[in-house]
C-alpha cells in the first residue's frame, strides 16, 4: 500500500510539472559555405595556387525538415567569421537570407534567382531589409567592359573600380538584390512569413568564389505555439491536487491504524 501511495504521489507531481515545461529546442545548427550564393553572379571564378573555384549555388533549407512553419518566431544566430578574399584577406560575419514558397533557384545570370521569394512582415522588414544605405548591393564585376571597369585575368571578369560600391549612380556592375532579401547581423529574431516553406542563406558579399573558411548559424524556435508555456486548465490542476490530498489522507489513516 505504501509503495502504491508513493507512486501515486510521484505520478501526480510529474503530471503537474509537465504543464510548465517550456520546449525551446534548437531547430538546426548549420555550416554555411561562403562561396555559395543565391544572388546573380557573372564569371565569378577564382584561380589561386593551382585551384579553380567557382561560386556555388545556395541549397534551399526546408523549414518543414527543421520543424518550422510560417508564423513561427525564430532566432538566427551567427558565430564565427569567413575570409572575404584569398588575395587580400579580411573577415566578415554578416549574412543575407530570403524566404521562399519553393526551393526553385534559377541560373546564375538571373536577377531574382529565388523565383518564389516572399517578403518579411512589415515590422521585420523595417528592421532587417537589405537597403542601399546599409548594405553593399552592387556586384564587383560586369558582363562587358565599361568605362569604370578593368579586366582581371585572375578572376576572368571585368572588375569594377568605382570609388564606392554603394554609389547608386555607378556605371559598372548591377544590382543583384531583389524583394525579400534581408540581412542577418549577430543574432536576429524575426517571424517566418506565413506562406514560406524554404529558406535560402548566404554570406553578405559581392564576389563569392574567392571566399574561404566557413561560417556557422544556429536557427532556434523562440515563439511558436508549441514553445510557449503551457498553462493547465483549472479543473486539471484541481484534479491533480485532489489526487495528492487523497493519497495523503489514505497514508494518515494507515498510520493511525497502526
Amino acid at each position: 500500500m505504501k509503495k502504491f501511495l508513493g507512486v501515486l504521489m510521484v505520478s501526480s507531481l510529474v503530471g503537474l510539472g509537465a504543464f510548465s515545461t517550456v520546449n525551446k529546442a534548437q531547430a538546426a545548427s548549420l555550416t554555411i559555405d561562403p562561396t555559395d550564393t543565391f544572388l546573380t553572379t557573372y564569371a565569378d571564378t577564382t584561380y589561386y595556387q593551382g585551384v579553380n573555384t567557382v561560386a556555388g549555388n545556395t541549397k534551399a533549407i526546408s523549414l518543414t525538415d527543421l520543424g518550422l512553419k510560417g508564423g513561427d518566431s525564430i532566432s538566427l544566430n551567427i558565430s564565427g567569421k569567413f575570409n572575404t578574399s584569398v588575395w587580400s584577406p579580411g573577415q566578415r560575419s554578416d549574412m543575407i537570407g530570403v524566404f521562399s514558397t519553393s526551393d526553385h533557384l534559377l541560373d546564375t545570370s538571373s536577377k531574382q534567382r529565388v523565383v518564389n521569394a516572399v517578403a518579411l512582415n512589415q515590422q521585420d522588414a523595417n528592421q532587417y531589409n537589405y537597403t542601399q544605405n546599409t548594405w553593399t548591393s552592387n556586384t564587383l564585376f560586369d558582363s562587358t567592359a565599361s568605362p569604370d571597369s578593368t579586366f582581371d585575368p585572375g578572376k576572368n571578369a571585368y572588375m569594377c573600380s568605382d570609388p564606392t560600391l554603394s554609389d547608386p549612380n555607378r556605371i559598372c556592375g548591377q544590382q543583384t538584390l531583389f524583394d525579400g532579401v534581408f540581412g542577418i547581423f549577430g543574432e536576429t529574431t524575426l517571424t517566418i512569413p506565413t506562406t514560406a516553406t524554404f529558406l535560402f542563406l548566404a554570406v553578405n558579399d559581392v564576389f563569392y568564389s574567392d571566399n574561404t573558411g566557413s561560417i556557422l548559424i544556429d536557427i532556434d524556435k523562440t515563439g511558436t505555439v508549441d514553445n510557449l508555456l503551457s498553462v493547465p486548465e483549472p479543473n486539471a490542476v484541481l484534479g491533480v491536487l485532489a489526487t495528492i490530498a487523497l493519497a495523503l489522507k489514505m497514508k494518515r489513516k494507515q498510520q493511525i491504524a497502526k
